[in-house]
């Protein structure tokens, strides 16, 4: 160390300053490798976290917003699901509802079905898609689009999935098949699965043309 120290000693003036600033540059250079950089990426970090917590917030105060708007929707839909007490009694809602729209209407319906209900498997309310089949109809064109029409106007999520037709016995008549789906809230978890009996309707279940 007191070698160093004499060789130091002496060194001219001006290797004397250029040593000094070699240590400046030095000591400056690990500051910014290992402390400032360092504080830097520190600083960026935290400052995503505040963007970040910005962007939640801001969305948490738009829901906060809306929250009488999106509630009045919720209950506006939910309203619009049909609800009944049991499988069986929603496919009886179901058939009963195309029956007298198909009566109303003047479609004459000759067979319908109805298929498996697609449960929603929920563990208490559960939803429910009934599905029914008439695999044939005979109407007048003009019946056969108002019998659509107030289907899907009717209340609930009635929707046709499926319409096949062919020209009927007359000018303006066809003649065909339809799948029918509706959403339904069965209230009961617990419930056996509705039969699907097939068959003919009865006479008496025909509307009169």
């Amino acid at each position: 160390m007191k070698t160093i120290l004499d060789k130091l000693d002496k060194l001219a003036p001006r290797e004397k300053l250029a040593l000094v600033f070699a240590l400046v540059f030095a000591i400056c250079y690990l500051m910014d490798q290992f402390v400032i950089r360092s504080f830097v990426r520190r600083l960026k970090e935290i400052d995503g976290r505040i963007e970040q917590a910005k962007i939640i917030r801001n969305d948490n105060l738009f829901l906060l917003a809306r929250e009488k708007e999106l509630k009045a929707e919720y209950d506006r839909i939910s309203n619009a699901i049909a609800r009944a007490a049991s499988s069986s009694e929603a496919m009886a809602v179901m058939k009963g509802e195309v029956y007298d729209i198909a009566k109303k209407t003047g479609l004459m319906i000759n067979a319908m079905d109805q298929k498996e209900p697609k449960d929603s498997k929920s563990s208490a309310r559960s939803y429910e898609e009934y599905i029914v089949e008439i695999s044939k109809f005979d109407a007048e064109t003009k019946n056969l689009i108002s019998f659509l029409y107030r289907m899907d106007m009717s209340p609930g999520m009635t929707r046709v999935l499926k319409l096949n037709t062919n020209p009927g016995k007359t000018k303006d008549s066809v003649t065909g098949s339809l799948l029918l789906s509706k959403v339904m809230i069965v209230e009961n978890a617990g419930r056996p699965k509705a039969a699907a009996p097939t068959g003919n309707l009865p006479a008496s279940a025909v509307p009169k043309r």
